[in-house]
């Protein structure tokens, strides 16, 4: 298909623009990370500091659970959802 110089490519035409994902058109790391391999070596302040962020994510996340069943539970008995409802007696 001829275009124009300031034309831009059809998007829809799969056959103008090489697949990323074949293995001839990935550098080599882009190929590790696919099948993958994690890299080989970590800096040792980098991995310190996210096992810090990743414990401080986990506590911050269970303390403000802990806060809101906290707040339901008493919103539930504020409200009367934790009653034991009523027994109905059938008419005969």
């Amino acid at each position: 298909m001829n275009q124009l110089p300031n034309q831009k490519p059809d998007p829809f035409n799969s056959n103008q623009l090489p697949n990323r994902f074949e293995p001839q058109n990935l550098e080599e790391n882009e190929f590790d990370n696919l099948n993958g391999n994690s890299p080989r070596n970590y800096h040792p302040a980098t991995k310190k500091t996210l096992q810090k962020f990743f414990i401080i994510l986990v506590v911050s996340g269970a303390i403000i659970g802990l806060f809101l069943s906290i707040g339901i539970l008493k919103l539930m008995k504020h409200y009367g959802l934790t009653n034991v409802p009523a027994r109905e007696q059938k008419a005969k």
